[in-house]
């Protein structure tokens, strides 16, 4: 206890001033005395504090620790404890750091650790397969002076949060996705991921998808054509009525699937934003598509109100566009019951964005469903969406048509209110 310690001390320092005193009382100089006793016990403590020194500077080994007693040993043990403690501290935090570089060299992923700079600092095994960065070589060099790839140098500049895709500069064949993740005091993660695979297998999928939807369309043309042949032969019993228009209807939605299909793969395809097209009369193909509707799906059943900027117009695919104008007109009125007020507005904002908005006062959407509905084939109510002929591929359609054009697709619902918004960037908006 450190009260048994101080007690040595005391007892200590307690018999050098007796002996002290005791002698003084004896002899004609008593000041003198205790004086050079003082003296004697002030050069004994500093030879103490001298053997610590000397042991601190000279590695502090528990073999050479000074043979001392009272105050003295307990500092020099407390010392020694903590330096032990703290060695094993920084053994286990060595021991943590080696497994952890272990784990990230054998990641399938690239790992490079930046400075604020983009100074390089340390880098994974995988980074050198995949980027030709070695921790060891290009440590303190600058990852954009090593990687000349434009999306990665704005990545990098602007310190984003998105992904980016680029080829990898040792093998041509493989894509890399890259992303920054932030750490403390600027310095920043590059993760490197190789999504060849992926690619390659969606590339396949939409190619199948394409392929099948393409050779599918000549038999059921055929089909079809055989089935209004035979709706059309006055010698018809009449109990084949019925089947054979349900077959045709079917035909027809069989149809339209396959159309819907190759325009989602042509658009999953397109990999780059195109340029800036055409400038397409927005104004005038929603009062074309509105007036059709009034006199087909709506008529008699909704009220479809307008409010359009007549001179609103933008660059980009007119015939994209128009697909994005017809699927949400059309899902507007088929997935709400008679009697919905349809209101369609075309306006812009004061950041000069366009957005075209189909607002109806239907019993709303449950937000469970909000965000797969851009889904392909996926439908809050399968029943009434097969009836009214759905194919539970328009918005997967208008996503991408959206996508493709810098902009965005938004759903918002909630009982008498469901708004689906469609808005396009400044940069394409014409006055």
């Amino acid at each position: 206890m450190p009260n048994n310690y101080w007690s040595v001390e005391r007892y200590r320092f307690g018999l050098v001033m007796g002996c002290g005193l005791l002698v003084a009382w004896f002899t004609p100089y008593p000041l003198m005395v205790m004086l050079l006793v003082l003296l004697g016990y002030i050069v004994w403590m500093l030879h103490k504090l001298y053997q610590l020194q000397h042991w601190l500077t000279n590695g502090h080994k528990a073999e050479d620790m000074p043979d001392n007693d009272g105050a003295w040993e307990q500092i020099a043990y407390l010392f020694h404890k903590s330096q032990q403690i703290l060695a094993e501290g920084k053994r286990k935090q060595q021991d943590i750091l080696v497994r952890f570089n272990n784990i990230l060299s054998v990641l399938p992923d690239a790992a490079i650790l930046l400075d604020a700079d983009n100074h390089i600092e340390w880098a994974n095994k995988s980074a050198g397969k995949m980027l030709g960065i070695d921790s060891n070589n290009d440590k303190g060099q600058r990852l954009d002076n090593l990687l000349r790839n434009p999306d990665l140098h704005k990545l990098l500049a602007e310190n984003g949060t998105y992904k980016v895709k680029f080829p990898s500069p040792r093998n041509s064949h493989l894509t890399l996705r890259a992303k920054l993740l932030p750490l403390q005091a600027g310095s920043r993660v590059l993760s490197v991921r190789d999504i060849s695979e992926g690619i390659q297998l969606q590339k396949t999928r939409k190619a199948f998808i394409a392929n099948a939807s393409h050779e599918l369309r000549t038999p059921l043309t055929v089909l079809l054509g055989y089935i209004e042949l035979f709706e059309h032969d006055p010698d018809l019993p009449k109990h084949l009525h019925g089947p054979l228009q349900q077959s045709h209807e079917q035909a027809i939605r069989m149809q339209q699937i396959i159309s819907d299909m190759l325009a989602l793969s042509r658009l999953e395809s397109q990999e780059t934003t195109p340029l800036m097209g055409n400038r397409v009369d927005i104004p005038a193909i929603l009062t074309s598509n509105i007036r059709a509707i009034r006199d087909t799906l709506a008529s008699g059943t909704h009220t479809l109100e307008t409010d359009i900027e007549p001179d609103l117009c933008v660059c980009g695919s007119e015939k994209d566009i128009t697909s994005v104008i017809t699927n949400l007109l059309t899902n507007a009125v088929k997935h709400t019951p008679a009697g919905t007020t349809i209101r369609v507005e075309w306006r812009s904002n004061e950041q000069g964005v366009a957005c075209l908005s189909v607002n109806d006062n239907g019993s709303g959407i449950d937000a469970r469903h909000l965000p797969h509905l851009t889904e392909r084939f996926y439908r809050v109510d399968e029943g009434r969406s097969r009836a009214s002929g759905g194919t539970g591929l328009g918005l997967a359609i208008v996503k991408h048509i959206m996508q493709w054009h810098n902009g965005k697709l938004t759903i918002e619902s909630k009982p008498g209110k469901t708004v689906f918004r469609a808005c396009f960037p400044a940069g394409r908006v014409l006055d």
